[in-house]
């Protein structure tokens, strides 16, 4: 059965493999594990690889890895590089940002606009683009909900607001861009 595949499962291995499938909780290592023991069930790379979404190349790749280190070439290591620095002290600072006024900061608006978070934390000495802030704010669990622009009550009583609303929104690009 696994001749046809190139690779054989000695019975201890397959339950190795069938142990690690279910302690695994990284996906990547899952599909790697899956794949070899699919081939060693004797599926051909081309099916293994339609099934697990990947290539022939890979499915290749990952019978080498464990025939010559066995399940441990199959578990996914740390990625290489520098911890993140910037990062870190933002996740700490952001929330007592949150539980002050913007205004205690110098800004007008009532809430907390992601934007104005980045800019108070430039300040600060963290620089850190508004999309990583808002990133952030996700990992932290915390949602941000954008204000609806608009002018309550009938259109005869507040056209003027409307009118300056809708203005205001038109501009409001070049303003955030002009600071």
């Amino acid at each position: 059965m696994g001749a046809r595949s190139g690779i054989k499962l000695s019975r201890v291995e397959r339950r190795k493999l069938s142990c690690f499938l279910k302690k695994t909780k990284d996906s990547k290592s899952y599909r790697a594990a899956l794949g070899v023991l699919l081939r060693a069930q004797g599926k051909g790379a081309d099916e293994v690889g339609i099934e697990l979404g990947v290539t022939k190349k890979q499915v290749f790749k990952w019978c080498r890895q464990f025939r010559e280190n066995g399940i441990e070439a199959l578990q996914l290591k740390k990625p290489p590089g520098r911890p993140a620095v910037r990062g870190t002290a933002a996740k700490k600072r952001i929330p007592q940002l949150l539980q002050q006024e913007p205004s205690a900061f110098g800004y007008m608006k009532g809430r907390w606009v992601v934007r104005d978070i980045a800019k108070q934390l430039e300040k600060e000495g963290v620089l850190l683009c508004f999309q990583s802030v808002h990133f952030m704010l996700q990992d932290l669990g915390l949602r941000r909900r954008r204000p609806k622009l608009r002018a309550p009550g009938s259109i005869r009583k507040n056209y003027f607001k409307r009118r300056q609303i809708a203005n205001y929104k038109r501009i409001a690009g070049a303003l955030l861009k002009k600071e």
